[in-house]
């Protein structure tokens, strides 16, 4: 059986329907050329000339950080630049901006294709607006009217799949009590885990099974949060994020040690791992006492330089530091 069978493809079939396809297809498309130098556009479909506002003369021979503008201290550049790096898929939330200067949430997915040989050449990337269906859902009311309004905050308030805070809500909640800690000087500690290799589970695991371990280790990592002063959401693909009121650096710091072993003794088996059998998990932990003129954007980017030296000095490990 050829190749293109094997995929549900006709041998027969004219390569320009297949481009037609793309071209008609909903969310925004392109294809970077892996071998060139600083992985230029090769391919632009029609919806990404429509989200981004730039002709798909202006996107082709340019990289696409372009869309980035000044904005490039963003925690999910780190994580595409490792799957590049890496050579594996991966997928991220980041702020775009158009060619009018407006910003929008891009969720971003990039996944690489091989030639005959096997080798990556080139890279195929998705792009959706994110922010107007986070509008939209949030504003949506119910048509069922057997749907409660308590079950219709869950909806908007829960991930579908890890029954934590969504990133939206969760933030939201964040601002709250950070204003809190301001007007009555409280501690917040921020606490950011990252599974390890975990692209590389999803790879031979796929989906489906790499969804059904996040929703354990989930419940885990959530269930070391039940304070009612305690905050555990989803904060990006295989990332959750706690705040804690009260707690000061080294009692968040052992916290996350704590989940880290709940993490390992779940026993997760991951044969693509460098550093255990099993899936493990890396922390990133700040801790402060917000000062009138700062923002949250402060402990998030330092949770994501915290998780970041966890990660270079070997992943499965706790990084943490006084923020501010």
């Amino acid at each position: 059986m050829s190749a293109d069978a094997s995929r549900g493809l006709d041998p027969g079939l004219d390569p320009r329907l297949l481009e037609q396809l793309v071209h008609c297809a909903p969310d925004g498309v392109t294809v970077c050329d892996a071998h060139a130098a600083d992985c230029p556009v090769v391919f632009v479909n029609a919806a990404m000339e429509q989200l981004t506002g730039y002709p798909a003369s202006a996107l082709v021979g340019r990289n696409l950080r372009l869309l980035h503008a000044d904005d490039r201290d963003q925690e999910g550049l780190e994580r595409i630049r490792v799957a590049l790096r890496e050579g594996v898929a991966c997928r991220t939330t980041l702020r775009n901006y158009r060619r009018d200067g407006a910003m929008f949430w891009n969720e971003l997915r990039i996944a690489p294709l091989r030639d005959a040989s096997g080798r990556i050449s080139h890279y195929a990337s998705f792009h959706r607006d994110l922010s107007e269906r986070l509008i939209q859902g949030a504003r949506e009311e119910p048509r069922d009217p057997a749907l409660s309004t308590q079950t219709m905050l869950a909806y908007l308030r829960d991930d579908k799949l890890t029954g934590l805070l969504r990133r939206p809500y969760f933030e939201e909640l964040v601002r709250r009590d950070w204003g809190l800690a301001q007007r009555e000087s409280r501690r917040l500690s921020f606490i950011l885990f990252d599974l390890d290799y975990y692209a590389h589970y999803k790879e031979i695991f796929g989906k489906p099974g790499a969804d059904q371990s996040f929703r354990r280790i989930a419940r885990v990592i959530g269930g070391c949060f039940r304070r009612s002063t305690d905050l555990c959401g989803r904060f990006d693909e295989d990332q959750i994020a706690a705040l804690t009121t009260g707690l000061d650096l080294t009692q968040a710091a052992k916290l996350a040690e704590t989940v880290l072993g709940r993490v390992r003794d779940l026993a997760v088996h991951h044969p693509r791992s460098l550093i255990s059998r099993y899936v493990t998990a890396s922390a990133g932990v700040v801790s402060l006492v917000p000062s009138h003129n700062a923002d949250p954007s402060q402990i998030y980017e330092a949770a994501y330089k915290a998780l970041k030296d966890a990660k270079d000095l070997g992943r499965n490990r706790v990084v943490s530091f006084e923020c501010g």
